[in-house]
Order: C-alpha cells, then sequence, then structure tokens
C-alpha cells in the first residue's frame, strides 16, 4: 500500500462526508409506553415529554404479526420471538402458522406501527394491544380528516400522551394517546454545515516608501 498521504482538499470535504453517511448504517430509536404510561425510546428510555414533538409519515405505517414470549411462565423473560411486517397499504400478511420457541409461550397478534421523527432521531413504534390499536384508529381517523380537507398527504406533529383506566384483573391501566396539534409538508432534517474554501491570507501592506 502506498506510504503517500492523500492531500486534504476542503473544498471536496462536504461531498465525502455525505457520501460516508450514506454508506452508514441509520440510528434507530424503539419508541414505547411503559406500564406506567411514559413515553421514551432507545435503551437508555429517554423521555419523551409532552412538549416533545413527534413527526409522522403516512408513508411509514406498517401492519402484521407479532408474537412475544409469555413471562407469566416460569423463567421466561420479555423477548420478541417473531415478526411478520407488511407496508400499511400492501394487504395484511397471513398469520405465521408455526411458533419459533414453543416452550416460551405466547401466541401470534395483529400489529400495527409507524416511522416518526423526534429532533435528529429516526424512530420506530409498534403495538398488539387494544389501547394502542384504538390510539392508530383515531390517528387515522385525523389523517383522513385532514387529506379530505387538504387533498394532499402531509406530515402529522404529534404529541405523546397516556390516559388510564381501572381493570378488574390487572388494575390501573394506560392507552396512548396521540393528538396532532400541526401539519408540515415534510420531515424536520437538521441543515447541513456548509463548509467554504479557506480565504486566501491577506496580503501584506506595502512597506511606506521613504
Amino acid at each position: 500500500m502506498s506510504t503517500n498521504v492523500v492531500a486534504f482538499d476542503p473544498t471536496k470535504f462536504a461531498a465525502g462526508i455525505a457520501n460516508m453517511k450514506k454508506g452508514a448504517a441509520p440510528r434507530v430509536g424503539f419508541l414505547k409506553m411503559s406500564k406506567d404510561g411514559e413515553w421514551s425510546y432507545g435503551t437508555d428510555d429517554t423521555v419523551v415529554g409532552e412538549d416533545d414533538l413527534v413527526y409522522i409519515d403516512p408513508n411509514g405505517f406498517v401492519h402484521g404479526w407479532q408474537l412475544w414470549a409469555n413471562t407469566d411462565l416460569p423463567g421466561v423473560s420479555s423477548e420478541l420471538l417473531g415478526e411478520v411486517l407488511a407496508p400499511m397499504h400492501d394487504a395484511l400478511p397471513p398469520m405465521p402458522e408455526t411458533h419459533p420457541a414453543p416452550a416460551k409461550g405466547g401466541e401470534w397478534k395483529q400489529l400495527l406501527g409507524f416511522s416518526a421523527v423526534l429532533g435528529d432521531m429516526k424512530l420506530v413504534y409498534s403495538t398488539t394491544s387494544y389501547g394502542g390499536k384504538a390510539a392508530f384508529g383515531a390517528l387515522a381517523e385525523e389523517f383522513q380528516k385532514h387529506f379530505a380537507k387538504t387533498q394532499k398527504t402531509t406530515i402529522a406533529v404529534v404529541s405523546l400522551t397516556s390516559e388510564s383506566y381501572k381493570h378488574k384483573k390487572y388494575g390501573k391501566l394506560y392507552n396512548p394517546v396521540m393528538t396532532v396539534v400541526d401539519w408540515v409538508a415534510a420531515l424536520p432534517a437538521a441543515e447541513p454545515a456548509q463548509l467554504e474554501a479557506p480565504k486566501p491570507a491577506a496580503k501584506k501592506a506595502a512597506a511606506k516608501r521613504a
């Protein structure tokens, strides 16, 4: 391999960084709501507050099937055992007929999900619960009403909260609430830094003649 050092060209730096980003794996966080009704995302459970706006693209909706391990069984921890997804505009895929880990229990349940953006973070959210599906239904109605009014497919700006109810068996439970607060034409994106070629050094003033 050559030991020659490649000369740095600041005028080509921006294009190089852009190509590096294209080849990099996208950073995606899993959005979730806890049993206490708190929204968060990522492995460090970054809290999503009511004032944090989530941008939901109607082209990012999916449906399918999900299989979680049954944590009521002795020695079984929470684990996603299987998942089958399809874009919402396609037909619901058939429910799988096999179970990948019968000893861990659980059953295939219908899933609804979406892709979203919060700040500079790409997020995905999915649910198989009755309350989660009801929240999706309410959100779908908002999209439908907005499209009927504007005849445009736009991005929903949503505030995420929750509401509680009392369950006979499990006590106080929470359902997700997705409130549309605005509509925009595009997902937010940070403006790339504009790199400029260095300006030539100012010429020293000519020495005054005697």
